[in-house]
């Protein structure tokens, strides 16, 4: 339950970006594919809009959860990683929101598989980190939510480069009628990726790359670069 309580807290109120994903998913016409799809964040909005979703998310625990949200809508929440997966059908349109590109272990691999999950020409849609990546060392103000009692903070602590590599640190700490049950610093790795690297691993994966988008930074998240590429045989 718990990893489903800070992947909401950490990432659930962010909604800048859906609307190009639904604007995508309507010029497309069909099937989405949502990379990285969490709790239901961007899948259940365009679910409601109508469009059937195939959610990918290899975490155990946030698929189930999706799995309970998306009930009675045209949901299918497969777990797996998306460098290892396999579609039953083509989709028009793959996503992959919130810079979900940058956690992963494989880019290659992922292209490999997510071109074999797109339909000829259909589309892949990938949100790179943009403007607003400022580093800091010192604690902002905790995202916070209380659930039976228990409360939940998660408040940022760093943001640096290192490695070829940024490195997010939160301070996650439950808490009950204002004592400390439990505290921890969760560090996230986003590995550096710009437009032109993506663009030639997308270029060897099969891939046409089309004009970018880009979403403004706010007060609380990062901008994005999102890069849009077509499937061709």
């Amino acid at each position: 339950m718990s990893n489903v309580v800070w992947h909401d807290l950490e990432c659930g109120s962010y909604a800048a970006d859906l609307a190009i994903w639904l604007e995508l998913a309507a010029s497309c016409g069909g099937s989405v594919l949502d990379v990285g799809a969490g709790t239901g964040r961007v899948a259940l909005p365009l679910a409601r809009a109508g469009h059937r979703v195939v959610a990918l998310e290899r975490e155990v625990g946030l698929a189930t959860e999706l799995r309970r949200r998306a009930a009675g809508l045209e949901v299918e929440v497969i777990c797996a990683d998306a460098c290892d997966f396999a579609l039953a059908e083509a989709v028009d349109l793959a996503i992959v929101p919130m810079q979900t590109v940058h956690l992963l272990e494989d880019l290659a691999a992922f292209l490999r598989c997510t071109h074999a999950a797109l339909c000829e020409g259909g589309l892949l849609a990938v949100a790179l980190l943009g403007d607003g990546v400022e580093p800091f060392e010192l604690e902002l103000e905790p995202d916070a939510t209380e659930i039976a009692g228990v409360r939940y903070a998660s408040a940022p602590t760093a943001l640096r480069r290192e490695d070829g590599a940024i490195v997010l640190e939160r301070r996650r700490t439950k808490s009950r009628a204002g004592a400390t049950q439990s505290e921890k610093i969760d560090t996230i790795r986003l590995r550096e990726l710009d437009a032109a690297a993506l663009e030639r691993a997308a270029h060897a994966g099969g891939f046409h790359t089309l004009a970018s988008r880009s979403l403004p930074p706010t007060h609380e998240h990062a901008g994005s670069e999102i890069a849009l590429m077509e499937a061709r045989r």
